[in-house]
């Protein structure tokens, strides 16, 4: 599996938490939120996007995001 930059738009985030269930899905095979590698917080009317060390930066949050918050750019070494 390949390395992708993961590009974050906070303006977009509807605070669906998909790409927190997917990640956990991925790596834990469980929908536990608080298992993932990325972390959504709500504050107020804004979402915060950050990842945990251990994210692996695979881009299953980016494909599982609808709203656009989230997308991927292949690294260059993955050729």
């Amino acid at each position: 599996m390949g390395t992708y930059h993961i590009t974050i738009a906070t303006e977009k985030c509807s605070g669906c938490l998909r790409c927190q269930l997917s990640c956990s899905e991925a790596n834990t095979r469980t929908f536990k939120p608080f298992a993932a590698n990325i972390r959504v917080e709500m504050m107020d009317e804004l979402c915060v996007i950050r990842f945990t060390e251990n994210c692996t930066a695979c881009g299953i949050c980016a494909d599982n995001c609808f709203y656009g918050a989230l997308t991927k750019t292949a690294e260059e070494n993955n050729a």
